[in-house]
């Protein structure tokens, strides 16, 4: 038998898609660049047993579809660690308990904002070619009641949220984003928002799950898509050894990657620009292991903002049942691109002496010291997503899920709810998957 459906990429977004197909009785193959599946997800293990994400980690309460999937596999979860109270760090050290006085009012405003658009066509608001046009940092400068507060916000929600600087994310952006999780404390909170659980064996157990459900001979790794050629009778598509025909394609990667595929006959314009004008974030994350998590001792938790500095956040992701510490930290935007200038010990001893800002000295002599750059892999490119340029929503917004003839795009981008999220992928495999079988003869 035939291939009816080829999905490109083995993420969460293109496993899904392939699953639906074939509950649905359409024969689906998924050619898969990498040696694995998973896409953006990927976990390490030390020698001890230690489980360190390189990836996406959490999950969170209303992410009904990686939740759902979760309890269909038996894959269990565990609560992030929670311990003692977090902290913000101002630019000469000093130690704040909490968010600024008035963030949370500029957060409640912002979320009014989110609330006016439409997460299935943000362009479409009264405001949106306004807000298109207004850098997040802008309005902050004009709606927070004092600089401190617009840093602390700017490089809270731009960078936690969208891997960039605030600077470089449009206001429409954020409102869409925050819609789409569904506000701004969902987002940001640990226990009771999105980064509350974490998966037992990593996010990578559930892909495997998904693959394997597939069956066999579903998922072919170690296949890098080159080439599409679409026209109304079908798809070619080519690998570096192989040639696959099929009645449609799902193109579940982000839209950078995407637009890096070549297209018989080419993408229409329209499409072809958003492909250049949605890079990807820039995000270092990196876990230094400890014999233990000290910093518990002295009351403070390992969650810590970071107002100045190469660090911009960190968490306590030490294992249930571990003695060892693990605290994780996140360098975003131009942060990050100023520590890959520099070479590996001299970006190393700037991250530990951040840590160390956080956590007290002990900070600076990990057992282990763990860093993954997902722009410097060649399937990915950067994380944890692909966002607009200013404004590109309202002027190229509408291709984004528009498919092209008989190709379809899927990828965490292109959900409407939880963008960005593993939850967001599994929503926009479906949504892309219901898109074909919906076609005439489909």
């Amino acid at each position: 038998m035939g291939t009816e459906v080829v999905v490109v990429g083995a993420g969460f977004s293109g496993l899904a898609a392939a699953l639906a197909l074939a509950r649905a009785g359409v024969r689906a193959r998924v050619l898969e660049a990498r040696d694995r599946v998973g896409g953006r997800v990927l976990t390490r293990w030390l020698a001890d047993g230690t489980q360190l994400d390189l990836g996406a980690q959490w999950v969170g309460p209303t992410q009904d579809r990686v939740n759902g999937l979760l309890a269909r596999y038996g894959i269990a979860t565990f609560p992030s660690a929670a311990y003692g109270t977090s902290a913000v760090i101002f630019p000469d050290g000093g130690r704040h308990a909490g968010a600024p006085e008035d963030a949370g009012r500029v957060l409640d405003l912002l979320d009014t904002y989110a609330e006016r658009v439409d997460p299935a066509a943000p362009w479409t608001g009264a405001e949106a070619a306004e807000w298109d046009r207004t850098t997040l940092a802008a309005w902050l400068r004009t709606a927070a009641p004092d600089p401190a507060t617009a840093r602390y916000l700017g490089r809270l929600l731009a960078g936690g949220l969208l891997a960039a600087g605030p600077d470089e994310i449009s206001l429409l952006q954020m409102a869409f984003y925050l819609r789409s999780g569904g506000g701004s404390r969902a987002l940001l909170a640990m226990a009771g928002g999105a980064q509350q659980d974490r998966i037992v064996g990593g996010p990578p157990v559930l892909a495997e799950a998904l693959a394997a459900a597939l069956g066999p001979d579903a998922v072919r790794l170690s296949a890098p898509v080159r080439a599409i050629g679409h026209d109304r009778g079908g798809v070619v598509v080519h690998t570096d050894t192989d040639r696959v025909e099929a009645d449609a394609v799902v193109v579940a990667l982000p839209p950078p990657l995407a637009g890096r595929i070549r297209y018989d006959p080419p993408l229409p314009a329209l499409r072809d620009a958003l492909t250049q004008r949605m890079p990807m974030g820039s995000a270092i994350k990196v876990h230094a292991v400890y014999p233990e998590p000290f910093w518990r001792a002295d009351g403070r938790s390992g969650v810590a903002f970071c107002l100045a500095g190469p660090v911009t956040e960190t968490v306590d992701n030490s294992m249930p049942g571990s003695p060892r510490g693990v605290l994780t930290a996140f360098s975003y935007g131009p942060e990050a691109n100023a520590l890959r200038r520099m070479s590996p010990q001299a970006r190393q001893s700037s991250l530990l002496d951040a840590l160390a800002t956080v956590a007290g000295p002990a900070a600076r002599r990990p057992e282990e010291f763990v860093e993954y750059d997902w722009s410097a892999d060649e399937w990915t490119r950067g994380c944890f997503c692909a966002a607009p340029t200013l404004g590109s929503w309202c002027d190229y917004g509408p291709e984004l899920r528009q498919p092209v003839g008989r190709v379809h795009w899927a990828g965490t981008e292109t959900a409407t709810r939880w963008a960005g999220y593993l939850d967001g992928a599994i929503e926009a495999g479906e949504r892309a998957a219901a898109e074909i079988l919906a076609r005439p003869g489909g």
